[in-house]
């Protein structure tokens, strides 16, 4: 379904947070069918002069589950995530840098929508390095929509100027305080925060402004986290270190009437950037400053049917 475009830009990348505590693993329930049949893309392509990675998204509606299955008809784009390049940080956010620096990977990343709900999928390669008892140990994702036109892919700012806004950014950030399998996410929670398994609905000014959806100086009443999600990866059955894809599943209506939230319709083009944070980073897992990001390639512009 749609046209497929992948062009790359440089820009800068999101940032991250950290998180607490675990929740026992639980097994992924078998995927349920779609109710509307997936509509493939064509494979990404490069266009001469292209900077700009851009695909139109499926309709469909998905089981969030961790099970892929009913993706497989569904073409992605593929966004390659860097590491901060240090020349570009602030002297003091560069030295919480310790490790590095890391290789670039190359994620999947796909969308679907069924007119009710919006679908993301991130599959991402890596070891299987999970600690329930140490979420820096384990790995860490990110999805930023932008909110506002000017806003740029660094949280709501332009480098060089880290700490000047251009607008508000709306951030899905998932730390795994739940364990494979077990539902995420904060629906009928007042708030952006998820207490329980910490996928979390935030919004950024700046990088140094992130905040909880209704949390800041700024009144938000409407503030609300209907994010779902479910994460696996598929070297989990050979135990720690095993080979394979770490799997991210999240779901959100396409309308939630939070102004620090991005609203989705079909026609509209969404205005995306991903980060992932690598447990393997360092000793002591990934940091906020060391974090793989997408950002380089300028905001993946993403069409809803």
């Amino acid at each position: 379904m749609g046209t497929l475009r992948t062009r790359l830009l440089a820009g800068i990348a999101i940032a991250g947070l950290a998180a607490a505590a675990c929740t026992a693993a639980a097994t992924p329930t078998p995927t349920e069918a779609p109710t509307a049949a997936p509509t493939p893309m064509p494979s990404p392509s490069h266009e001469p002069g292209g900077d700009v990675i851009a695909f139109e998204a499926a309709s469909a509606t998905i089981a969030v589950d961790g099970d892929t299955s009913d993706w497989s008809a569904i073409e992605g784009a593929t966004v390659k995530l860097e590491q901060i390049r240090l020349a570009n940080l602030p002297p003091a956010q560069a030295a919480e840098i310790k490790f590095g620096p890391l290789d670039p990977v190359d994620v999947t990343f796909k969308v679907a929508n069924d007119g009710k709900n919006v679908y993301v999928l991130l599959e991402v390669p890596g070891d299987f390095d999970y600690d329930p008892a140490n979420h820096n140990l384990s790995a860490s994702v990110a999805v930023m929509f932008r909110v506002d036109e000017p806003a740029a892919p660094h949280m709501g700012a332009e480098e060089p100027e880290l700490d000047k806004s251009l607008g508000i950014v709306d951030i899905w950030h998932w730390e795994l305080d739940c364990g494979p399998g077990a539902v995420s996410g904060g629906k009928g929670i007042a708030g952006g925060d998820d207490p329980a398994c910490n996928l979390d609905d935030e919004y950024s000014t700046t990088p140094e402004n992130r905040k909880d959806d209704g949390g800041g100086d700024v009144v938000n009443a409407a503030a609300e986290n209907g994010l779902t999600g479910v994460w696996e990866h598929t070297g989990r059955a050979s135990g720690a270190g095993a080979d394979g894809t770490w799997i991210f599943e999240i779901s959100r209506p396409l309308q939630t009437g939070d102004p620090q939230d991005g609203q989705f319709a079909s026609g509209s083009t969404a205005y995306v950037a991903l980060a992932f944070f690598d447990p393997n980073e360092g000793p002591e897992g990934w940091s906020d400053a060391g974090h793989l990001q997408s950002a380089y390639s300028g905001w993946i512009e993403v069409t809803l049917r």
